[in-house]
């Protein structure tokens, strides 16, 4: 998953770590994943690119929040 979203452009790939962190929480089924990285994380473009692909992978969406947020 994580090499998708760096191949759809959604993650850079030098920070693949990030996309990473976002495919475990994915396929671990995780409702919500919180996280302080605005820059690669907490963005409103990336939330709904990583949706979209996941939708388009039969995955579940999941929430990609910062911690004041939940």
């Amino acid at each position: 998953m994580a090499r998708r979203y760096v191949e759809a452009g959604i993650f850079p790939e030098p920070v693949i770590a990030d996309a990473l962190h976002v495919a475990a929480a994915v396929l671990s089924r995780c409702d919500v994943l919180a996280s302080w990285n605005f820059k690669h994380l907490v963005n409103l473009r990336r939330r709904a690119e990583v949706a979209a692909i996941n939708q388009s992978q039969g995955l579940p969406a999941i929430e990609i929040v910062a911690p004041p947020e939940l």
